[in-house]
């Protein structure tokens, strides 16, 4: 009998099923998919200390030959380190669609609706492409995990799949690929070869897989590079930048520097800054939707990427103006003031700390939860000079690795001189009790995991809006800007 024959030929996706109801099915049928016993996909090491080879690449390229190789033919970016991924991915897509070239953006994690994995030309995928895509996908998942000596595709695996499918079924002309995890293993990296690989800046984070320094972690990311490729490395660290210049002198692909940002001035609705680039040329003006220093760094490698792929300044501003992300310190509507960010490693969470000590705010209440990979002692100490009150709880379930139980979370912010620390495992009661305690010149921040983040988003952005509307920010579902800068 052929692989996908006992695949229904519908279930996935129904006609008159709701965007929100397909999306939950597409979602039932991955975390089933990531439920069966699998090898691990990268070498790992025993407990005896003996390395133990896994499949590596193979089984996305199986997975990705089923398809029929979906991605072949067409213009793919590949975007990958610690910090800023998401943003610069999604403002060189949007510069593309300013461009006018039909371009797909893959995305993880998703925060509220797992629509937000996949940007089709300017909106997530409409729902009843995503359940024809997601049929297709089963069928070759059932292909691939037939041969034991690879197993069947992970959950990112398949949501990587679905993504291309629905690139090639909408005539996308380029991809841009944002890395789930490192860069040599990444599943992303079957994808290839790519036009320019973008490299954002590097540092500590999944130390347990990626290597205990950052060396380490930048010699797996720098495993990305395309031979004989173009690419453009955003990391500042003087041992990342080491790393990145080896890989690629060694695969002989040419290394490019992004532009300066100068002049930067930004609030909650965005920064305002000016790009000076190697040869001298300066765009002035270049404005984002994204509050906080970093996103200027993130913009500027954004403008540097599109500037190689030929794209001119009018276009560049025009992206990088429209892109905009969830949980990228995001103002929520109402009082008091809400502000949720995913900050989740030591890189992020100082910039978030930084970030909401300069806004105006009478006390600064914390609810953070983090994954037990993350380095909360780092996040904890970020934190704690920067708050007055504090709700460590919980990320919720089915998330890709266990939760930090919240009394670690909470022991490592009292150590770090965090005073009104509290526990509370139901994330949406520290949620409410943090409301309930603010008063209206209080400032509420939501942090630790983009799992937590998303959650709690959904008080004011359902899932269900997300899906309808195909944007992460559905009239009515976010505060109002601010006036221009």
């Amino acid at each position: 009998m052929r692989p996908g024959a006992l695949i229904p030929s519908r279930g996935l996706e129904e006609e008159t099923a709701p965007p929100a109801e397909v999306y939950r099915r597409i979602g039932t049928f991955l975390e089933a998919l990531a439920a069966l016993p699998k090898k691990d996909w990268r070498p790992r090491r025993d407990g005896r200390g003996i390395r133990i080879e896994g499949p590596g690449l193979e089984r996305v390229r199986r997975l990705l030959d089923a398809l029929g190789n979906p991605h072949r033919g067409r213009k793919i970016i590949h975007v990958v380190g610690t910090s800023g991924k998401g943003s610069a991915a999604l403002m060189i897509a949007e510069s593309l669609r300013a461009s006018g070239r039909s371009a797909a953006a893959f995305f993880s994690p998703h925060l509220s609706s797992l629509a937000e994995r996949f940007w089709v030309n300017g909106r997530f995928l409409d729902a009843p492409l995503a359940g024809r895509c997601a049929r297709r996908l089963a069928a070759a998942a059932a292909e691939v995990g037939e041969d034991p000596a690879v197993g069947p595709p992970s959950y990112f695996e398949g949501t990587l799949g679905l993504l291309l499918l629905a690139a090639e079924a909408a005539g996308c002309d380029c991809l841009i690929l944002e890395a789930g995890l490192g860069g040599s293993y990444d599943a992303t990296r079957a994808a290839a070869p790519a036009v320019l690989d973008v490299i954002t800046p590097i540092g500590l984070d999944h130390t347990d897989l990626l290597g205990e320094s950052v060396t380490e972690v930048a010699r797996d990311k720098a495993g990305i590079i395309t031979p004989a490729g173009r690419v453009l490395c955003g990391a500042d660290h003087p041992d990342a930048r080491m790393e990145v210049e080896r890989a690629a002198r060694e695969r002989g692909a040419e290394l490019h520097d992004p532009p300066r940002a100068e002049g930067l001035r930004w609030g909650i609705g965005g920064c305002r800054f000016d790009l000076r680039f190697g040869d001298g040329t300066r765009w002035g003006g270049i404005e984002t939707r994204m509050g906080g220093a970093h996103q200027a760094a993130n913009a500027a490698l954004a403008a540097g990427a599109c500037r190689l792929l030929g794209l001119g300044e009018d276009s560049v501003r025009a992206g990088v103006s429209a892109a905009r992300l969830p949980a990228r310190l995001e103002r929520m509507a109402g009082w008091p003031a809400v502000i949720l960010d995913g900050a989740h490693n030591r890189d992020k969470a100082r910039a978030l700390a930084e970030a909401v000590v300069s806004l105006s705010a009478r006390r600064r209440i914390f609810v953070v939860g983090a994954l037990e990979d993350k380095d909360y002692g780092w996040m904890a100490a970020a934190f704690a000079p920067a708050g007055d009150r504090f709700f460590a709880t919980l990320p919720p379930g089915g998330t890709p690795r266990p939760a930090l139980p919240p009394e670690k979370l909470a022991a490592a912010l009292e150590g770090a001189g965090a005073v009104g620390v509290r526990v509370l495992y139901d994330p949406w009661a520290a949620l409410d009790a943090a409301l309930a305690e603010a008063g209206e010149e209080d400032l509420v921040i939501v942090a630790g995991s983009f799992y937590l983040a998303g959650e709690l988003r959904r008080r004011w952005v359902p899932a269900e809006r997300i899906a309808a509307s195909g944007e992460a920010f559905p009239e009515g579902g976010a505060f109002p800007e601010e006036p221009p800068l």
